[in-house]
This record gives structure tokens, C-alpha cells and sequence, in this order.
């Protein structure tokens, strides 16, 4: 009876789990780029059972073996691309495609996340919300008598382009970003690019919170790239990228788990029951 309700024990805690990871995702449904978590089981060792038996001749039968239950091997985020949406916010980026944002923690430390509802802060950078900023820093403030930034642009290959206020005067519908002596003659400057990361197995990324993401021994190192360039996916300005959470889905899981966490309050239940049947039975 021991055995049976370590089993249903092990079953109540790993659907627990799975409960927890669904609660999360549809806590998240709405959380621009957040990426779903799926849960994966797999079952414990075996252990042999101890029987007595009488003396035969031959080689012995397999030992019978019993099964110690369930466990949560693994949760996993699924990486695919939710639906953009359109903001009409100029700051506001999406990614189509592989590819991560490379986000300044304020400790220094580098982040990647597929967020892209940046704003402009005091000194003219592009930060998440919480403050993070975008890599690289561009510090527009310090051009802030230079530049309008009511033209600032952001092309589907990353560049961040703006006009002088001469020019966005003299010509406020060009926007494309231009190089060179071009550029200057049209009064367009160029104030940064915006480089793309990606992973061999994004995977295995670790959490840390506020949709960023930080490499692992088995996410691989990550490896820069341009937007649209080598298989990199391109910027898309104005646009965010939804949640890939399947509220279905979702809810299909949160009634299995519900389902198999009571299958293993009942069977545990009654295994109480039929010891408790054994160890009041009367000689």
C-alpha cells in the first residue's frame, strides 16, 4: 500500500506542476512576445518485487517489476511566432522571423528577449518598460537641437535614420534611409542599426523574468547578425508581436491536469482505504 500511494503522490505532484506551467501561460496571454511553456512527463525506475519461490530447475524467469510513478522531465518554451499586431507606434518593433532583441540589464549584464514595445527615455535611448535599454545605446538627447524626432524611422534591415530639421521642413515624406553623400544632401542622418541575435537551440534558454532570456551551456552562444541578412529575420516598425499562447490549448491542458490529479487523489484514497481494511481485520 506504501508503494501505491508514493505513485499516487508522485502523479498529484507532477500534475500540479503541469497546472502551475498552463496557470502561467494564460496569466501571459496577453504579454507582448511571450512564449508558451509545455510541459513533458516521464516515468521513474522500476523496482523489482521480491517474491518467494520454490526451487526450479533451468535459468530463472524475469523478476517481476513495479513502477514508481511519474515526474516532470522537462518544461520547455515553444519558440514559435506569435501574430503581429499594429500600434502605428514608431518605436514599437517586431521581428519576423529568427532573432532576438540584445537588451542592457541595469547591472550591465546583456539580455535577449523578442519584446519589441520600446519607448524613448530622458536621454533619447529606446528602452523596454522596466527601463532596459535597447543595445546599442544611441543617446539621442545629445542631438536633440540636430534631429526631428518626429521623422525618426526604423527600416526592415535595422537602420535608424532621422532628419534634421531643416530637412524633415523641407521634406517630411522622405524617410527611407539613405548613405552617404546622399544622405547628407537630402538632410537624412543615420543614428544607428540594430543588430539580431539568434541560438542554436533557443530552446534551452534560461528565464529571467520580464520576457528576457539569457544563454546556456545548451542554448549555444549567441551569433549576431543583421535584420533580413543570412537567414535573420527582418524589423517591422509600428508593429508588435503577440503572445503564442493557444487559449484552447490551454484550457485543454488545465482540464487534463485537473482530470489526472483527481484519477490520483481517488486511487490514493483508496489504497488508504484498503490498508486501513487490512490493518483492522480481526483474527
Amino acid at each position: 500500500m506504501l508503494k501505491a500511494i508514493g505513485q499516487c503522490y508522485s502523479g498529484l505532484r507532477a500534475h500540479q506542476q503541469m497546472l502551475d506551467v498552463t496557470a502561467h501561460n494564460l496569466a501571459n496571454v496577453n504579454t507582448v512576445a511571450f512564449k508558451q511553456e509545455q510541459v513533458s512527463f516521464q516515468e521513474l525506475t522500476y523496482r523489482e518485487i521480491a517474491e518467494r519461490r520454490l526451487p526450479r530447475a533451468g535459468d530463472p524467469p524475469s523478476p517481476p517489476q513495479s513502477g514508481r510513478g511519474t515526474a516532470v522531465s522537462s518544461i520547455i518554451p515553444s519558440m514559435e511566432q506569435g501574430s503581429l499586431v499594429s500600434t502605428g507606434k514608431f518605436t514599437n518593433l517586431a521581428i519576423t522571423g529568427e532573432g532576438f532583441f540584445r537588451v542592457i540589464r541595469p547591472d550591465g549584464s546583456y539580455a535577449y528577449t523578442r519584446s519589441g514595445n520600446f519607448s524613448l527615455d530622458a536621454e533619447g535611448n529606446l528602452t523596454l518598460p522596466g527601463g532596459i535599454r535597447l543595445d546599442p545605446v544611441l543617446q539621442l538627447k545629445t542631438r536633440e537641437n540636430e534631429i526631428d524626432f518626429a521623422t525618426l524611422t526604423v527600416s526592415p534591415e535595422g537602420i535608424i535614420c532621422a532628419h534634421t530639421f531643416t530637412a524633415g521642413e523641407r521634406n517630411e515624406s522622405n524617410t527611407l534611409p539613405l548613405a552617404g553623400e546622399e544622405a547628407q544632401s537630402s538632410g537624412v542622418i543615420k543614428l544607428g542599426e540594430i543588430t539580431l541575435y539568434r541560438f542554436i537551440n533557443p530552446e534551452s534558454l534560461l528565464h529571467l523574468g520580464e520576457n528576457l532570456f539569457s544563454p546556456s551551456e545548451a542554448s549555444g552562444p549567441p551569433v549576431a547578425g543583421s535584420p533580413g541578412d543570412n537567414g535573420f529575420g527582418r524589423l517591422e516598425e509600428g508593429f508588435l508581436e503577440n503572445s503564442n499562447v493557444d487559449p484552447a490549448r490551454q484550457i485543454t491542458a488545465l482540464i487534463k491536469g485537473q482530470r489526472a490529479m483527481q484519477s490520483s487523489s481517488r486511487a490514493m484514497i483508496t489504497a488508504d482505504e484498503l490498508w486501513a481494511l487490512t490493518m483492522n481485520i480481526q483474527s
